[in-house]
């Protein structure tokens, strides 16, 4: 019998090692991948990341990471999200953002944030009612980054 489910944002050791394994296993074109893994696997078991992710008998099939953002306080910041390639289609991506939509909101943020130069990254969030509101390089001088931002005021 398969068995999905969605886990959480309070982690166990046991999770954050999964999700540790998990993001440590994609190579992305983001300079100092494995540094920032390294950071993200202590940062999730200090509680100042949390995840949220999806899996089908103790597999992970897509995740998301987030953090308050570091300047500005009303704001959650998307640091993480992917779905594997295998999964997609499947309305996980959803079910993962619409579980954070629903902590900012819990946890009063008024902002939901995010950066990426995936395309398809950017149609999703645009469907999910983010706006563009900047482009530029942030992790190499030879990739611009689309930001994207979610007004949550007067959302229900």
């Amino acid at each position: 019998m398969t068995k999905e489910q969605l886990i959480k944002s309070e982690n166990t050791p046991e999770e954050i090692m999964k999700i540790y394994q998990y993001i440590k296993s994609f190579n992305l074109n983001y300079p100092n991948y494995n540094g920032w893994v390294e950071k993200c696997k202590k940062e999730l078991e200090s509680g100042y990341k949390k995840a949220y992710y999806y899996e089908r008998d103790s597999d992970i099939l897509g995740i998301i990471i987030f953090q308050p953002h570091k300047k500005e306080k009303n704001t959650l910041e998307i640091k993480n999200f992917r779905v594997s390639s295998l999964n997609k289609k499947r309305g996980l991506g959803s079910i993962l953002y619409n579980s954070i939509e629903q902590y900012a909101k819990k946890h009063h943020f008024e902002i939901i944030q995010g950066d990426t130069h995936n395309k398809e990254m950017v149609d999703f969030l645009l469907k999910k009612g983010f706006k563009i509101i900047k482009k530029q390089a942030l992790y190499s001088p030879s990739q611009i980054e689309i930001i994207l931002q979610k007004n949550l005021r007067n959302q229900n």
